[in-house]
């Protein structure tokens, strides 16, 4: 395990719901770890097991997320059942993160979307760095079922952004995980307060674009054969990623018989890294290199992650996205990806076998394929993980 005695020394606090915060966080960690600072870890969730994984220290907390039902959506009822556990989630969050900075005394604190993290820096006078995408929280209400219900919906989404606010405005930095327009992932989310407005910075999507390897390079290396290669990549809770696995999973492997090779990752972070293949199908309960994955795809299945998405831009892959029931933001990002020209959004209650043997058809002959290449040469520039190490670097340097 990286030794947490090297100092300078940088806490990192990632949400833990889903991978994506955490999965952003760790290549930034690896390039402060190699260049001798010392990082440590604080999360929830299955995302503390995917720091492990990568061997730096790593303090469990309290959890804090959404309600899920049991087919895998999102439930605003259990959401709202939960909130005095939530509330007394986020204060063990705060008691634990002050422990944790007293005792490692960072000289500067990274969070990733916890307010927890800005709240314990700001309390011990250290500085803070905050990485988000997601600023406006859209809830997930039909809209057209009560007359009046999209005014209260915007009204309570304005509140809660500017509430939220403040909180973000605890830290020195702002960085912004996503693309100005017109090629923002999140781009119904990536809504900023006015007055946070002066120390944001976007920043680009976290990810390697790709690099020397080769698809066939890559293909070679995770042993699949034949093309073209789609590339399912899950992720979300482990009841949204379980719901989704056992409707797409039938889909993976009928377009296996029509000819695609399928590469499936089940994103479960304790999982097995040996792939289990059954003809021209390979599923891995974790994929320990996702950006193998990206190289040797053709197109790219997701749920609507921005992590994935945006790293799925920079590699010039088209999509399909089929966003968690009734998960707002994954809703969006989908609907993004197809307004930009890169892929499809069928949601669960669409997503039949022609459906989504139709849309990869139309992928692979209608321009997308050329569509995503041009998108990530224009957004090849952006280079996320050094920018943010290098704010962080301003307040490590003597």
């Amino acid at each position: 395990m990286r030794s947490p005695g090297v100092r300078p020394t940088v806490v990192i606090g990632a949400c833990g719901i889903g991978l994506g915060h955490v999965g952003r966080m760790l290549p930034v960690a690896r390039r402060l770890a190699g260049r001798g600072y010392g990082v440590v870890f604080t999360s929830y969730g299955d995302a503390v097991g995917f720091c492990l994984r990568e061997n730096f220290l790593t303090y469990r907390e309290s959890s804090i997320s959404y309600g899920v039902r049991e087919d895998g959506s999102v439930s605003l009822k259990q959401t709202f059942k939960g909130a005095p556990r939530l509330l007394k989630a986020f204060s063990d969050q705060v008691e634990a993160e002050l422990a944790v900075m007293k005792k490692h005394k960072p000289r500067v604190v990274v969070s990733d979307s916890r307010l927890s993290t800005l709240l314990a820096a700001r309390i011990l006078g250290i500085p803070s760095i905050l990485v988000m995408h997601e600023f406006k929280l859209m809830l997930p209400l039909d809209v057209n079922k009560l007359p009046g219900l999209s005014v209260l919906k915007q009204i309570v989404e304005r509140v809660v952004l500017e509430t939220f606010g403040i909180g973000w405005d605890l830290a020195n930095v702002v960085l912004i995980t996503d693309y100005p327009a017109p090629y923002t992932v999140s781009k119904y989310n990536v809504v900023i307060p006015e007055f946070l407005r002066h120390k944001a910075e976007f920043v680009g999507t976290v990810g390697s674009a790709r690099g020397a390897l080769s698809k066939w390079d890559a293909r070679r290396l995770l042993g699949l054969e034949g093309s073209p290669v789609v590339y399912f990549g899950l992720s979300g809770l482990p009841e949204e990623r379980r719901a989704l696995f056992d409707r797409l999973f039938p889909l993976a492997k009928g377009v296996s018989g029509l000819g695609y090779t399928v590469l499936l990752s089940k994103g479960e972070p304790n999982g097995s890294t040996r792939p289990v293949r059954s003809g021209r199908v390979t599923v891995y309960e974790w994929l320990p290199d996702r950006s193998l994955g990206y190289a040797a795809a053709d197109v790219f299945v997701s749920v609507g992650g921005q992590t994935s998405i945006g790293e799925a831009m920079k590699y010039g892959l088209p999509m399909i996205v089929v966003p968690t029931p009734n998960h707002t933001e994954h809703d969006v990002i989908a609907e993004s990806v197809s307004m930009m020209g890169l892929g499809y959004r069928i949601r669960v209650g669409e997503l039949t076998f022609e459906r989504f043997a139709g849309a990869l058809t139309s992928i692979m002959r209608d321009g997308y394929v050329e569509r995503a290449a041009q998108v990530a040469e224009k957004l090849k520039h952006y280079d996320a993980i050094s920018r943010i190490v290098d704010k962080v670097e301003e307040f490590l340097v003597d």
